[in-house]
C-alpha cells in the first residue's frame, strides 16, 4: 500500500512537471474535458452553483486531483502486494492495459495542450506523457515494493 500511494506521488509529481514544462494538461483535465460534456446542462449548471461557480470548481477539480492518484497508487499497490508475489510482468502488464484504456477513452480530449501545440502533435504528446506516467508509477511501484 505504501509502495502504492509512493507510485501515486510519483506520477503526480511527473504530471505537474509536464504541465509547467510541456503544456500537458492534469489527468483530471483530459478526464473532465471528455466527460463534462456528456452531463446535462440541467444538471451541470446547479452543480456550479453547489461549489460556489465555475472558477471555484477548477480550483476543487485540481486540489482534489492531487489525493486521486496517489490513492489510486495506494490500491493498486494493495493489489499489487495480493496478486503479484512480486513478479514484476502483472504491474508491466496491468500499466500497459491501463495505458492503452485511457487512451481509447480520452483521445478526444488528448488534443489539447496549454502551450498551444497543434491537436495531431498535442495528442501525440499527451498519449506520450500518459505512457510516462504509467512506466514512472510501474517503475516506483516494483521499486519500492522490493524494499519494503
Amino acid at each position: 500500500m505504501i509502495a502504492g500511494a509512493l507510485a501515486g506521488l510519483a506520477a503526480l509529481f511527473l504530471s505537474l512537471v509536464l504541465r509547467l514544462t510541456l503544456g500537458v494538461p492534469l489527468p483530471v483535465d483530459f478526464v473532465s474535458d471528455r466527460f463534462l460534456p456528456f452531463v446535462p446542462v440541467g444538471i451541470f449548471v446547479p452543480s456550479l452553483g453547489v461549489v460556489g461557480g465555475p472558477i471555484l470548481a477548477k480550483i476543487l477539480a485540481f486540489y482534489s486531483s492531487l489525493l486521486v492518484l496517489p490513492a489510486i497508487g495506494a490500491a493498486a499497490g494493495r493489489a499489487y502486494a495480493d496478486l503479484s508475489k512480486r513478479r514484476l510482468v502483472i504491474p508491466l502488464v496491468a500499466g500497459l492495459l491501463a495505458w492503452v484504456a485511457a487512451v481509447a477513452l480520452l483521445w478526444p480530449a488528448l488534443a489539447s495542450n496549454y502551450h498551444g501545440l497543434p491537436p495531431g502533435d498535442a495528442r501525440l504528446l499527451s498519449a506520450a506523457s500518459l505512457l510516462a506516467l504509467v512506466g514512472v508509477f510501474v517503475g516506483v511501484l516494483v521499486t519500492a515494493r522490493r524494499h519494503t
